[in-house]
C-alpha cells in the first residue's frame, strides 16, 4: 500500500519541537485534521516538511515553520505591501504565524481558481497541513530531479499554470524555479507559495520577472532558446 511504502522509506520521527509548535499540532489532532506524524521528507532553515496521516489513514503533508531559525528579513520583504497582513509588526513569532496563514490562503486561492497546487487542508499558527502529491507511492519529485522527455511541452504547461495563477488567482508565485515545481504523471504542480504575492504588491512586477527568468533559464539549458522578454509580454494585461 502507498502509506506503508512511503513510511518505510522515511526515517522515524525524532525531532523535538518547542511548546507552541506542539500545541499547534495538538490543535490539528483535536480538529481531526491529522492523526500522526511519520517522519521528515525535507528539512531546512525555514521549516520542515513531514509525512503525516489523517484520520482515515491517508498520507498528507505537514509543513512546520521553524520560528527560531526562520529569516525575519526574508519573510518581511514578502509580507510588507500585502494588505492582507498589514498589522504584523516586528514580532518574529507573529511574522511566522502570518507567513503560514499566507501560504494557506495563497494555496486556497490558487486551488479554487484551478491552478495545479496541493490542496490545502488546515493551518494553526506555524503548522500547515495539505495534500500529499505522490508519484508511484512516493512523494512526487521536483522538476529539477525529473528527466524531462519533452521540454517544450513541459515549459508550455508550466507557463499555462503561471498564467492561471496570474490572471485567475491574481497572484505571482515570487519564488518559482525548478525546485518549487513537482511533477506528477508528467504534469507540473506548483508548491511553496508562502512567498506568493497579490498583483497589487509593490514588488509583484519584479517578482514576476524573476519567476519568468528562472523558468526560462532552466529550459534554455535544455536547448529551447526562449526569450524571457517575449514570455513576460504575455502577462502585460495586468502589469
Amino acid at each position: 500500500m502507498a502509506r506503508q511504502k512511503i513510511e518505510k522509506d522515511r526515517k522515524i520521527f525524532e525531532d523535538v519541537f518547542d511548546t507552541p509548535t506542539i500545541r499547534s499540532l495538538e490543535t490539528m489532532i483535536a480538529k481531526k485534521k491529522i492523526s500522526r506524524i511519520a517522519g521528515v521528507i525535507k528539512s531546512g532553515k525555514e521549516g520542515q516538511v513531514h509525512l503525516g496521516f489523517n484520520q482515515e489513514g491517508e498520507p498528507i503533508i505537514i509543513k512546520i515553520y521553524l520560528i527560531e531559525t526562520s529569516s525575519f528579513q526574508k519573510m518581511a520583504d514578502y509580507i510588507k505591501g500585502d494588505r492582507r497582513f498589514y498589522n504584523i509588526g516586528t514580532d518574529k513569532r507573529r511574522l511566522v504565524y502570518a507567513w503560514c496563514a499566507k501560504e494557506y490562503r495563497n494555496l486556497m486561492k490558487s486551488y479554487d481558481c484551478g491552478v495545479s497546487v496541493p490542496k490545502p487542508i488546515a493551518f494553526a499558527n506555524n503548522v500547515l497541513v495539505m495534500e500529499l502529491i505522490d508519484e508511484k507511492d512516493m512523494p512526487a519529485p521536483q522538476l529539477s530531479d525529473t528527466e524531462v522527455e519533452n521540454p517544450k511541452k513541459m515549459f508550455a504547461m508550466i507557463l499555462e499554470q503561471m498564467k492561471m495563477l496570474y490572471f485567475k488567482a491574481n497572484l505571482v508565485h515570487a519564488d518559482l524555479s525548478e525546485y518549487n515545481i513537482l511533477v506528477k504523471d508528467g504534469k507540473p504542480i506548483l508548491i511553496d507559495m508562502g512567498q506568493s504575492v497579490l498583483l497589487k504588491h509593490p514588488m509583484a512586477g519584479k517578482f514576476l520577472e524573476r519567476d519568468v527568468r528562472n523558468i526560462v533559464n532552466f529550459f534554455n539549458k535544455k536547448r529551447l532558446n526562449l526569450d524571457p522578454k517575449k514570455i513576460l509580454k504575455q502577462f502585460e494585461k495586468k502589469l
